[in-house]
């Protein structure tokens, strides 16, 4: 790619992506949304931890001990697993509301609060009449769309100052309190007005209704066309300098949220997991060192003859370790680069055609927890996919991959600076 034709390059994408990629980044509600996962993050993590000990990863012939201690106490991991992933979508209801109403200025824990009662009360009717349950992983989107309708609802009364105002020299926790009743109200009347007038018109209650809405977007959401066209637009982005992996990720979560507590449904009852596209194929298949799997980049750069490029991979090797690598993306640098757009946007692109279809063959496993983005990719892999070592075959065959596309690129650059560095001696 020449100079002229990167520069026409840049000049588009700062003219039609930059501005929707800088709206999105600070939409409130895409923020509410992401903070809400960020928030129930920790709850999915030790939830995902007790599923090797209610789905065994081993053949129960060849560990009758392990196995008979596991069936014994099931019912302990069980009511673990349930109390964590099971309630999910509460957790994040309130996070999403807490968070969203911080950005208006809002007090957070009542907003919270307010959040959870809206969104179990579109969810209490559905409980008592069908043994679907909705506060785990199919209430995501409930918890979402009952979320921002109440923050917003407080919102436009507070705006209007239609609250119950108290006295300045009343406590203010108490004052909050009281300037909630008259929003709280209305949020709840309206939100069982409308499930009632749905379950009379319909045959199903809001949730029901908002599960079916979604499945198409949540079977789109699981193509490699979603694959491909969310990594392509976090590549871009970044190259640009803006933090593509929030974006994506913010609009990405629920749907990856959705088909984990899928396919771990799947595994309870012996099915074969039907999702592929998840946090952990994103985390551990494509992103690999970091955004633009730049691992490969971290070795290459500890033993070049460039002085400027082995102070980076020295500083940068730790954190690459972490799937941290900001050093590498500024210190090389590969960030508004030509020389390295093309392998920086296409390398993971690459590795997720093979991995996709590596795992629609079944050679790889489909993942079923949700682990740490930080985690290192081989141990995440093996460890998200109830102990596949394919998985983590996979990762360690990406990084070569990644290796050889990068390595042309690599020579060139250090050939330049090693030239400049030559030079600035001289």
């Amino acid at each position: 790619m020449n100079h002229q034709t990167n520069q026409i390059l840049m000049k588009r994408v700062e003219r039609h992506i930059s501005p929707v990629a800088n709206w999105l980044a600070s939409s409130k509600h895409l923020i509410a949304i992401r903070d809400g996962f960020q928030i129930a993050m920790p709850f999915i993590i030790v939830g995902s931890l007790f599923v090797p000990f209610i789905f065994p990863p081993f053949n129960p012939a060849n560990y009758p001990n392990i196995n008979a201690f596991l069936l014994e106490h099931r019912h302990f991991f069980s009511t673990m697993f349930e109390h964590t992933m099971g309630l999910i979508a509460l957790f994040i209801a309130f996070g999403a509301s807490a968070s969203l109403a911080k950005q208006y200025r809002i007090p957070e824990r009542l907003s919270g609060l307010t959040g959870c009662v809206a969104f179990l009360l579109l969810t209490g009717a559905v409980e008592q009449s069908s043994p679907e349950s909705f506060l785990g992983g199919n209430g995501l989107f409930t918890a979402l769309i009952s979320s921002i309708y109440s923050i917003e609802v407080i919102r436009f009364f507070y705006k209007k100052g239609w609250f119950l105002d108290l006295p300045e020299e009343v406590p203010l926790i108490t004052r909050n309190g009281f300037k909630l009743i008259l929003p709280l109200l209305f949020i709840m009347l309206s939100l069982a007005i409308i499930n009632l007038t749905l379950k009379q018109y319909t045959g199903l209650y809001f949730p029901q209704l908002v599960t079916e809405a979604f499945k198409p977007l949540v079977i789109a959401s699981d193509t490699l066309t979603a694959v491909l066209f969310s990594l392509l637009l976090c590549q871009i982005l970044w190259f640009m300098g803006i933090h593509g992996a929030l974006i994506v990720t913010g609009i990405m979560n629920p749907f990856w949220l959705s088909g984990l507590i899928s396919n771990q449904a799947a595994l309870a009852i012996g099915e074969p997991a039907p999702h592929i596209y998840l946090q952990g194929f994103w985390d551990y298949y494509l992103l690999i060192g970091g955004v633009g799997s730049t691992l490969p980049l971290v070795f290459m750069a500890m033993k070049s003859r460039s002085k400027q490029l082995n102070s980076v991979g020295k500083i940068g090797f730790i954190p690459a370790l972490f799937n941290i690598n900001e050093p590498i993306l500024f210190g090389f640098p590969i960030i508004m680069n030509p020389l390295f757009f093309l392998p920086f946007v296409f390398v993971p692109l690459i590795n997720a055609v093979i991995a996709w279809h590596f795992t629609q063959l079944g050679i790889l496993d489909p993942f079923i927890s949700m682990l740490p983005w930080s985690m290192p990719a081989p141990i995440g892999a093996y460890l998200a996919a109830n102990g596949s070592l394919h998985n983590a075959l996979m990762v360690l065959f990406a990084m070569f991959n990644s290796w050889m596309l990068y390595r042309p690129f690599f020579k060139v650059h250090e050939k330049w600076l090693i030239d400049q560095e030559t030079q600035t001696i001289s």
